[in-house]
C-alpha cells in the first residue's frame, strides 16, 4: 500500500543526482586536475625537448647547396659505414674534415729511425716499416661521431677516426697509441654538426 504524501513533502526540490565517471569541471578537484596538466605539457616544452635534441642532428627537410664542391673524403667515410656496419642508415652527429698530419709523421719516421740505429741485430721488419712510412708519406685522417643500431636495434655511439688514402678508407682501431696521438689533431669544438 502507498503513502499519501502531504502537500510540503510533494513540492519539495529534487536534488540532481551526481553521474558517476563524468564531470562538468566545475569541481576544485578538476580545476586542479586541468591545471596540473597544463602545468606538466609546458615543463616539458621548455625543459624537456632541448634535452631530446641534444647531440642530434638537424632534422628537415634537405636544403640544396649551391657553390659548394662535394666533401669528397666525408662520401667516402660514409660509403664506407655503409658496406662495413650493421646499420647500412648511420646518424652522424659531427664531422672533423680530413687533415694531413704531417708533424705525427715526422715524430712517426724520426722514432722508427732511431730504433733502427739503436737495433743491435739487423730487423729487418723495423727497416720495412721505415721504407713503408717513407714510401706512403703522412696521413690523411678524418674524425667522425655517429649513432648506429646494433644487431637488436640499439643505438650505440661512435667517435672514430679514419685514415684515407686513393680514395680508400680504413678505420684506425681506438685502443692504439696512433689513435691517442692523432685525436689530439681533432678538438671536440672544432668539429661540424
Amino acid at each position: 500500500m502507498r503513502t499519501i504524501e502531504t502537500r510540503d513533502e510533494a513540492e519539495r526540490p529534487v536534488a540532481p543526482q551526481r553521474r558517476r565517471g563524468r564531470s562538468d569541471g566545475s569541481s576544485l578537484r578538476d580545476r586542479v586536475v586541468i591545471i596540473s596538466t597544463v602545468l606538466g605539457v609546458i615543463a616539458f616544452v621548455l625543459i624537456g625537448l632541448p634535452y631530446l635534441k641534444r647531440d642530434l642532428p638537424a632534422e628537415g627537410l634537405p636544403v640544396v647547396a649551391t657553390d659548394v664542391a662535394p666533401d669528397s673524403d666525408r662520401h667516402a667515410v660514409r660509403e664506407w659505414l655503409r658496406s662495413n656496419d650493421h646499420d647500412p642508415h648511420p646518424r652522424e652527429i659531427r664531422w672533423w674534415p680530413a687533415r694531413t698530419l704531417d708533424e705525427l709523421y715526422r715524430r712517426q719516421l724520426t722514432a722508427a729511425k732511431d730504433a733502427v740505429e739503436d737495433s743491435e741485430d739487423d730487423d729487418p721488419q723495423l727497416r720495412d716499416y721505415v721504407e713503408q712510412l717513407e714510401h706512403d708519406g703522412p696521413e690523411r685522417v678524418c674524425r667522425l661521431k655517429f649513432r648506429s643500431k646494433n644487431e637488436v636495434g640499439a643505438q650505440i655511439s661512435h667517435d672514430d677516426l679514419f685514415v684515407l688514402r686513393g680514395g680508400r678508407v680504413r678505420p684506425v682501431r681506438n685502443d692504439t697509441s696512433v689513435a691517442t696521438a692523432m685525436r689530439k689533431y681533432f678538438p671536440d669544438d672544432a668539429g661540424e654538426p
